[in-house]
């Protein structure tokens, strides 16, 4: 009997969408399916990915007006090359499923922002493989907002307000430009209670 492949399933958002836990529960509900599931992250945990969390933290502060939005674009696609290479490939190949909190379509969203350059961008990423989809959590700037801060106000270097509702739009926009590369990104509303947006994130990978 030939092993079933792996799938990349990737949940994107706006900061505060939830992608963190629908992740989470993602990874738990495929596991009590009888799955081999491992659960990750972008940036990731390998040494690109580090920087890049240093970078966003502010614990990495460039002289003058900051650090680059080029230089930073770059050590996205970097992370995730290597993030595929090194921790999601391997995986998939061996039969589990990965399930990304985040991966390409963040960068289309993100960087085309910071860099002004959309087309750059979306070569720079062009050779990260697709994954077998992309589950969007759609969620307004405000709730978003209001979720990230409930309890803290302190925040990354793209979170702030004004900047997130640029993003909604940017996200509109990529993801039109990963479905005309064939890419399968399913958009979910993800306002809805924490059990049924789980429920619908199941429901749209089933059978995929």
């Amino acid at each position: 009997m030939s092993r079933r492949p792996g799938r990349l399933l990737v949940l994107e958002g706006l900061d505060g969408a939830g992608t963190t836990t629908q992740s989470r529960l993602l990874a738990e509900a495929l596991r009590r399916e009888g799955r081999r599931v491992h659960l990750t992250a972008e940036p990731s945990g390998g040494p690109v990915g580090a920087l890049v969390r240093q970078v966003l933290t502010r614990r990495i502060a460039a002289p003058g007006p900051g650090f680059d939005p080029s230089a930073l674009a770059l050590l996205f696609a970097a992370d995730r090359l290597d993030h595929h290479a090194a921790e999601i490939a391997p995986r998939l190949a061996s039969g589990e499923d990965v399930v990304s909190d985040r991966y390409t379509l963040s960068s289309l969203a993100y960087q085309s922002l910071t860099t002004g350059d959309a087309g750059w961008v979306a070569r720079l990423n062009e050779r990260a493989p697709a994954p077998t989809a992309t589950l969007f959590l759609r969620v307004r700037p405000a709730v978003a907002w209001r979720r990230r801060f409930a309890e803290s106000g302190g925040g990354e270097l793209y979170e702030v307000p004004a900047f997130q509702r640029r993003v909604a739009r940017s996200y509109l926009r990529a993801i039109a430009v990963l479905r005309r590369q064939g890419q399968t990104v399913l958009e979910l509303d993800g306002e809805r209670p924490v059990d049924q947006v789980a429920r619908a994130v199941r429901q749209a990978i089933a059978g995929r």
